[in-house]
Protein backbone atom coordinates (compact mmCIF):
# COMPACT_ATOMS: atom_id res chain seq x y z
CA UNK A 1 0.00 0.00 0.00
CA UNK A 2 2.92 2.58 1.20
CA UNK A 3 4.59 2.19 -2.57
CA UNK A 4 1.26 2.56 -4.69
CA UNK A 5 0.61 5.58 -2.68
CA UNK A 6 4.38 6.90 -3.22
CA UNK A 7 4.04 5.95 -6.67
CA UNK A 8 0.64 7.40 -7.23
CA UNK A 9 2.52 11.13 -5.46
CA UNK A 10 5.45 10.48 -7.44
CA UNK A 11 3.18 10.28 -10.96
CA UNK A 12 1.19 13.33 -9.53
CA UNK A 13 4.70 15.37 -8.98
CA UNK A 14 5.80 14.28 -11.98
CA UNK A 15 2.93 15.80 -14.36
CA UNK A 16 2.66 18.67 -12.42
CA UNK A 17 5.90 19.15 -13.29
CA UNK A 18 7.53 19.35 -9.49
CA UNK A 19 10.05 17.28 -10.22
CA UNK A 20 11.86 19.33 -13.06
CA UNK A 21 11.28 22.43 -10.95
CA UNK A 22 13.00 20.87 -8.09
CA UNK A 23 15.95 20.11 -9.57
CA UNK A 24 16.13 22.99 -12.17
CA UNK A 25 19.63 23.87 -10.81
CA UNK A 26 21.09 20.15 -9.84
CA UNK A 27 22.75 17.49 -12.41
CA UNK A 28 21.50 14.12 -11.61
CA UNK A 29 23.35 10.79 -12.56
CA UNK A 30 21.80 7.66 -12.08
CA UNK A 31 24.03 3.95 -12.30
CA UNK A 32 21.46 0.20 -13.22
CA UNK A 33 23.92 -2.79 -13.93
CA UNK A 34 22.08 -6.06 -15.60
CA UNK A 35 19.45 -4.81 -18.64
CA UNK A 36 18.16 -8.28 -18.61
CA UNK A 37 14.70 -10.85 -19.28
CA UNK A 38 16.27 -13.88 -18.49
CA UNK A 39 17.17 -13.50 -15.10
CA UNK A 40 14.52 -12.68 -11.85
CA UNK A 41 14.94 -8.72 -10.95
CA UNK A 42 17.10 -8.35 -8.41
CA UNK A 43 19.45 -5.56 -6.97
CA UNK A 44 21.42 -5.02 -10.08
CA UNK A 45 18.80 -6.50 -12.56
CA UNK A 46 16.22 -4.93 -14.24
CA UNK A 47 13.88 -6.24 -17.33
CA UNK A 48 14.34 -4.32 -20.46
CA UNK A 49 10.47 -3.10 -20.03
CA UNK A 50 11.44 -1.46 -16.63
CA UNK A 51 14.73 -0.20 -17.80
CA UNK A 52 12.17 1.57 -20.83
CA UNK A 53 10.73 2.88 -17.94
CA UNK A 54 12.34 4.93 -16.57
CA UNK A 55 14.39 6.14 -19.55
CA UNK A 56 11.27 7.26 -20.62
CA UNK A 57 10.73 8.85 -17.05
CA UNK A 58 13.67 10.45 -17.25
CA UNK A 59 13.31 11.80 -21.05
CA UNK A 60 10.10 13.36 -19.82
CA UNK A 61 11.33 15.28 -16.59
CA UNK A 62 15.08 16.15 -17.53
CA UNK A 63 17.23 17.01 -20.30
CA UNK A 64 19.14 13.82 -20.47
CA UNK A 65 22.88 14.36 -21.44
CA UNK A 66 26.45 12.66 -21.85
CA UNK A 67 27.89 11.95 -18.59
CA UNK A 68 31.06 14.19 -19.58
CA UNK A 69 28.86 17.29 -20.11
CA UNK A 70 27.92 17.07 -16.65
CA UNK A 71 31.62 17.10 -15.74
CA UNK A 72 33.19 19.82 -18.07
CA UNK A 73 30.21 21.57 -16.12
CA UNK A 74 31.41 20.92 -12.94
CA UNK A 75 35.16 21.40 -13.87
CA UNK A 76 34.43 24.41 -14.95
CA UNK A 77 31.73 25.67 -12.44
CA UNK A 78 28.81 25.93 -14.65
CA UNK A 79 25.43 25.60 -14.16
CA UNK A 80 24.05 22.13 -15.88
CA UNK A 81 21.18 22.46 -13.97
CA UNK A 82 17.80 20.08 -14.58
CA UNK A 83 20.47 17.60 -16.45
CA UNK A 84 20.24 13.90 -15.84
CA UNK A 85 22.96 11.28 -16.52
CA UNK A 86 22.26 7.88 -17.41
CA UNK A 87 25.43 4.97 -16.46
CA UNK A 88 25.34 1.43 -16.42
CA UNK A 89 28.21 -0.28 -14.19
CA UNK A 90 30.07 -3.82 -14.92
CA UNK A 91 30.25 -4.32 -18.53
CA UNK A 92 27.68 -7.15 -18.92
CA UNK A 93 26.55 -8.55 -21.81
CA UNK A 94 23.15 -7.33 -21.82
CA UNK A 95 24.30 -3.97 -22.09
CA UNK A 96 25.08 -4.07 -25.38
CA UNK A 97 22.65 -7.08 -26.21
CA UNK A 98 18.76 -4.80 -24.77
CA UNK A 99 20.13 -2.00 -22.95
CA UNK A 100 22.06 -0.25 -25.77
CA UNK A 101 19.25 -0.52 -28.15
CA UNK A 102 16.65 0.89 -25.96
CA UNK A 103 18.66 3.81 -25.67
CA UNK A 104 19.48 4.17 -29.26
CA UNK A 105 15.48 3.87 -29.84
CA UNK A 106 14.75 6.44 -27.44
CA UNK A 107 18.03 8.51 -28.89
CA UNK A 108 19.55 8.83 -25.26
CA UNK A 109 23.27 8.77 -24.51
CA UNK A 110 24.84 6.53 -22.39
CA UNK A 111 28.31 6.03 -20.21
CA UNK A 112 29.05 2.41 -19.74
CA UNK A 113 31.49 2.13 -16.63
CA UNK A 114 33.34 -1.67 -17.79
CA UNK A 115 35.73 -3.74 -15.17
CA UNK A 116 38.21 -3.87 -18.16
CA UNK A 117 39.82 -6.94 -16.48
CA UNK A 118 36.94 -8.66 -17.39
CA UNK A 119 35.71 -8.14 -20.93
CA UNK A 120 35.73 -10.53 -23.11
CA UNK A 121 36.74 -13.44 -20.43
CA UNK A 122 34.76 -15.74 -18.73
CA UNK A 123 35.48 -14.80 -15.39
CA UNK A 124 32.98 -15.34 -12.66
CA UNK A 125 32.09 -11.90 -10.24
CA UNK A 126 32.30 -13.01 -6.58
CA UNK A 127 28.79 -11.17 -6.44
CA UNK A 128 27.42 -13.42 -9.64
CA UNK A 129 28.81 -16.61 -8.46
CA UNK A 130 25.75 -18.60 -7.56
CA UNK A 131 23.76 -17.16 -10.76
CA UNK A 132 23.20 -20.17 -13.32
CA UNK A 133 23.30 -19.23 -15.90
CA UNK A 134 26.12 -16.55 -16.03
CA UNK A 135 24.81 -13.28 -17.22
CA UNK A 136 28.33 -12.93 -19.26
CA UNK A 137 30.73 -9.55 -20.06
CA UNK A 138 31.11 -7.47 -23.69
CA UNK A 139 33.63 -8.24 -25.42
CA UNK A 140 35.94 -5.73 -27.30
CA UNK A 141 33.91 -5.63 -30.31
CA UNK A 142 31.23 -4.75 -28.72
CA UNK A 143 32.44 -1.91 -26.59
CA UNK A 144 34.19 -0.62 -29.88
CA UNK A 145 30.36 -0.45 -31.35
CA UNK A 146 28.71 1.27 -28.80
CA UNK A 147 31.48 3.84 -29.02
CA UNK A 148 30.94 4.03 -33.20
CA UNK A 149 27.20 4.61 -31.49
CA UNK A 150 27.71 7.32 -29.93
CA UNK A 151 28.02 5.85 -26.82
CA UNK A 152 30.89 7.13 -23.55
CA UNK A 153 33.12 4.00 -22.07
CA UNK A 154 34.24 4.50 -18.93
CA UNK A 155 36.27 2.75 -16.30
CA UNK A 156 34.87 0.76 -13.37
CA UNK A 157 38.98 -0.36 -12.40
CA UNK A 158 40.56 -3.26 -13.98
CA UNK A 159 39.95 -5.98 -11.55
CA UNK A 160 36.57 -4.10 -9.36
CA UNK A 161 38.96 -3.60 -6.37
CA UNK A 162 37.71 -1.82 -3.36
CA UNK A 163 39.34 1.57 -3.44
CA UNK A 164 38.70 2.06 0.13
CA UNK A 165 40.84 -0.87 1.55
CA UNK A 166 43.37 -1.84 -0.84
CA UNK A 167 46.84 -0.36 -0.57
CA UNK A 168 47.66 2.58 -2.35
CA UNK A 169 50.22 0.53 -4.76
CA UNK A 170 47.50 -1.64 -5.93
CA UNK A 171 44.78 0.93 -6.31
CA UNK A 172 47.51 2.80 -8.55
CA UNK A 173 48.16 -0.18 -10.29
CA UNK A 174 45.03 -1.28 -11.38
CA UNK A 175 44.03 2.11 -12.55
CA UNK A 176 46.91 2.75 -14.77
CA UNK A 177 46.38 -0.74 -16.31
CA UNK A 178 42.74 -0.04 -16.83
CA UNK A 179 42.78 3.10 -18.33
CA UNK A 180 46.44 1.84 -20.66
CA UNK A 181 43.87 -1.40 -21.73
CA UNK A 182 41.08 0.88 -22.72
CA UNK A 183 42.61 3.26 -24.77
CA UNK A 184 44.27 0.89 -26.57
CA UNK A 185 41.79 -1.47 -27.21
CA UNK A 186 39.12 1.14 -28.38
CA UNK A 187 41.74 3.61 -29.60
CA UNK A 188 40.62 6.55 -28.28
CA UNK A 189 41.08 8.82 -24.80
CA UNK A 190 39.04 7.42 -21.67
CA UNK A 191 38.55 10.04 -18.96
CA UNK A 192 35.64 8.93 -17.10
CA UNK A 193 35.91 7.01 -13.65
CA UNK A 194 33.57 5.20 -11.37
CA UNK A 195 34.51 3.59 -8.35
CA UNK A 196 33.22 0.30 -7.59
CA UNK A 197 31.14 -1.18 -4.71
CA UNK A 198 29.89 2.93 -4.71
CA UNK A 199 29.36 3.17 -1.04
CA UNK A 200 31.66 6.28 0.63
CA UNK A 201 33.13 3.86 3.12
CA UNK A 202 34.77 2.50 -0.51
CA UNK A 203 36.82 5.35 -1.14
CA UNK A 204 39.06 7.54 0.99
CA UNK A 205 40.93 10.83 -0.38
CA UNK A 206 44.27 9.24 -1.03
CA UNK A 207 42.18 7.06 -3.44
CA UNK A 208 40.69 10.13 -4.97
CA UNK A 209 43.90 11.55 -5.30
CA UNK A 210 45.37 8.34 -7.44
CA UNK A 211 42.27 8.27 -9.74
CA UNK A 212 43.05 12.05 -10.61
CA UNK A 213 47.11 11.03 -10.79
CA UNK A 214 45.83 8.20 -13.51
CA UNK A 215 44.67 10.35 -16.01
CA UNK A 216 40.98 10.72 -15.05
CA UNK A 217 38.58 13.86 -15.07
CA UNK A 218 36.02 12.17 -12.72
CA UNK A 219 35.49 10.01 -10.13
CA UNK A 220 31.65 9.04 -9.67
CA UNK A 221 29.99 7.40 -6.21
CA UNK A 222 26.93 5.13 -6.06
CA UNK A 223 25.04 6.25 -2.73
CA UNK A 224 22.48 8.57 -3.99
CA UNK A 225 22.87 12.23 -3.82
CA UNK A 226 22.81 14.94 -6.71
CA UNK A 227 25.29 17.41 -7.95
CA UNK A 228 25.38 21.18 -8.47
CA UNK A 229 27.43 24.34 -9.73
CA UNK A 230 30.54 23.81 -8.19
CA UNK A 231 30.74 19.83 -7.36
CA UNK A 232 34.25 18.38 -6.81
CA UNK A 233 34.33 16.11 -10.22
CA UNK A 234 36.23 13.60 -8.08
CA UNK A 235 33.66 13.51 -5.32
CA UNK A 236 30.14 13.27 -7.83
CA UNK A 237 27.22 11.77 -6.67
CA UNK A 238 24.85 8.75 -8.55
CA UNK A 239 21.71 7.34 -7.65
CA UNK A 240 21.86 3.87 -7.61
CA UNK A 241 18.72 2.55 -9.42
CA UNK A 242 18.11 -0.34 -7.18
CA UNK A 243 15.11 -2.71 -5.89
CA UNK A 244 14.09 -0.08 -3.45
CA UNK A 245 12.25 1.62 -6.24
CA UNK A 246 9.37 -0.78 -7.94
CA UNK A 247 8.83 1.71 -10.62
CA UNK A 248 9.59 5.04 -12.09
CA UNK A 249 6.73 6.72 -9.86
CA UNK A 250 8.19 6.04 -7.33
CA UNK A 251 11.71 6.80 -7.81
CA UNK A 252 9.51 10.57 -8.72
CA UNK A 253 8.30 10.37 -5.54
CA UNK A 254 11.86 10.05 -3.69
CA UNK A 255 13.02 12.65 -5.85
CA UNK A 256 10.26 15.45 -5.25
CA UNK A 257 10.70 15.05 -1.76
CA UNK A 258 14.33 15.29 -1.65
CA UNK A 259 15.23 12.26 0.15
CA UNK A 260 17.34 11.24 -2.71
CA UNK A 261 18.94 14.92 -1.90
CA UNK A 262 19.94 14.32 0.78
CA UNK A 263 21.39 10.80 0.34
Amino acid sequence: MRKRIKGTVGRIAGSSGAITWRYRAKMISVAFHRVNDAMPGDALTHSSALFQQYCEFFAAHFRVVPLSEQVDACTAGENLGGTLSITLDDGYRDNFEVAAPILRRLKLPATFFVVSGFMGTQTVAPWDSRLQPQPGWMDWDQLRSLISQGFEIGSHTESHVDLGTADAERVRSDLDVSRRKLQERLDRPVKLFAYPFGARINISERSRALVREAGFSCCLSCCGGVNGRGTNPFAMNRIPVVQGFVNPEQLGFDLAFGRIARM
